[in-house]
């Protein structure tokens, strides 16, 4: 999620995810990483770097990165909203709204289907 209130999702499926911390407690630790700066952000590397490495490992001949390529597929669509606000410009549609970005990781030419 890119929302602190995107943790709700996790909520859904204890079972998935465990479990999961509160909003205050979330809060007070994004406002602990964001006073760390630089220490954080390669605290917050490393970890992801190590579940990564884990990850693709145990996937073994299926890991992304088998054959040394790795493509990445961007994906997007435009997701309508209206907007009042005082110069909100229309989207080259003539619609207001926004453009998020999906990327899908698969490897090899043709990939997958993952």
């Amino acid at each position: 999620g890119d929302c602190l209130a995107d943790v709700a999702m996790l909520r859904c499926e204890p079972a998935v995810f465990g479990p999961v911390a509160s909003g205050p407690t979330i809060s007070r630790l994004i406002d602990t990483l964001a006073a760390s700066g630089e220490k954080a952000l390669q605290a917050i590397r490393s970890a992801r770097s190590e579940v990564r490495h884990r990850a693709w490992s145990l996937a073994g001949k299926d890991a992304p990165d088998t054959g040394g390529q790795v493509v990445v597929d961007l994906d997007g669509v435009l997701v309508m909203a209206h907007s009042d606000k005082e110069d909100a410009a229309a989207t080259w549609k003539k619609t207001y709204g926004h453009h998020p970005l999906t990327a899908f990781v698969d490897h090899g030419p043709g990939g997958t289907g993952e």
